[in-house]
């Protein structure tokens, strides 16, 4: 941005040169044109020519300080809005502005106001992402509600008759209708606490790959029904590394059910870890169902977004699993993203190996 002491010295500069230009124009004008002799005798002469010049000189020395003077507002006021830009806008304004300062100015509320734009159309984004998704949520917790008093209300109706195994089968429905429901109230209430920031993480040291067993033990009965085969990979055998190991067991799970969920046709799902020279370690979970769209995978972890444009009982969910995904490793410092072809579809999480204990 132009300093002060940068406008100082170009004004010094104009003064200077606009100084000699007044005495060059007072000399044509007097003892050239006028033809007046430069002599101290008369006013019409070189007392003359020194009050004309003079009187010059002070008019230019006011527009100069005049203009000096609103070019140190203007950069002030520039520095004051640029110190209080966010810090990607800050980087698109060149670190040496060439630019006079009110064309400078000009450029940064052009940067501000299209920055402005793209936030408000974020943030109409989420509102209508927000009203269909308490619209999902209501049918999410309605259809199992309303199955869960219809079957209960045919067991506890007075006076009907009915057979040992039909009752079972309404009670196991309705216990399973009553869990569908306790998850959808989970992922609510874990991302409500991601957003306000007051979830808190317990840093511990733990083994990689036991955490992947474990995730993948509770899902093995699930897996060989659909025919898809579990697996792991790690290099090297033994990664020991720093996180909440009961958030980053959330993070797979919700990885895993939206592979089980969504990866129709898929023969395996893979869990790998690498560790990488930087000091980091890459969590893969990796499937080989359909590819997810390019389209989707720009939009894939934002609040509320579902890939399929129709919802079934089937599918379900909230759309909140990958939101919630982010936020966990977001809240270890990590990174996650999605790579999908006509082959492989795999979500790549990069986590520092140590962590910070919070206090």
């Amino acid at each position: 941005m132009v300093k002060k002491a940068t406008i100082i010295s170009r004004s010094l500069l104009k003064l200077i040169f606009g100084a000699g230009f007044i005495l060059a124009a007072a000399w044509v004008l007097f003892f050239d044109l006028l033809k007046v002799r430069p002599s101290w005798s008369s006013w019409t002469g070189w007392p003359s020519f020194c009050l004309f010049a003079g009187l010059l000189f002070l008019m230019e020395l006011l527009l100069v300080i005049q203009a000096a003077r609103q070019k140190i507002r203007l950069a002030n006021l520039l520095s004051d809005m640029t110190a209080k830009l966010p810090a990607d806008i800050r980087e698109r304004l060149p670190k040496k502005q060439k630019r006079a300062t009110d064309k400078a100015l000009r450029q940064l509320f052009e940067l501000s106001f299209d920055q402005f734009l793209k936030e408000h159309q974020k943030q109409l984004r989420e509102v209508a992402s927000k009203e269909e998704m308490m619209t999902n949520i209501s049918h999410d917790l309605r259809t199992p509600l309303t199955a869960i008093i219809g079957y209960l209300g045919l067991v506890v109706t007075p006076n009907t008759v009915m057979a040992k195994d039909d009752q079972q089968k309404y009670l196991e429905t309705a216990y399973r209708k009553a869990n569908q429901m306790k998850m959808l109230v989970e992922d609510l209430f874990e991302f409500a606490k991601l957003q306000s920031s007051q979830i808190s993480l317990n840093i511990n040291d733990f083994s990689l790959g036991d955490l992947f067993e474990q995730v993948l033990a509770n899902y093995a009965v699930e897996a060989e029904k659909k025919g898809i085969q579990l697996t792991t990979q790690l290099a090297p055998e033994l990664i020991v590394m720093a996180g909440d190991s009961e958030k980053l067991a959330r993070v797979l799970i919700n990885l895993l059910e939206n592979a089980l969920k969504y990866g129709n046709g898929a023969s395996f799902i893979k869990f790998t870890g690498q560790e990488r020279s930087d000091g980091k370690v890459e969590i893969r979970v990796v499937n080989n169902g359909p590819a997810i769209p390019k389209e989707a995978q720009k939009q894939l972890f934002d609040r509320f977004y579902r890939v399929e444009s129709s919802r079934n009982t089937k599918t379900g969910g909230t759309g909140l699993g990958l939101s919630i995904v982010k936020g966990v490793i977001d809240k270890h410092h990590g990174k996650v993203r999605v790579e999908s072809n006509d082959e492989l579809t795999a979500f790549i999480i990069t986590l520092p190996k140590k962590q910070e204990k919070e206090e």
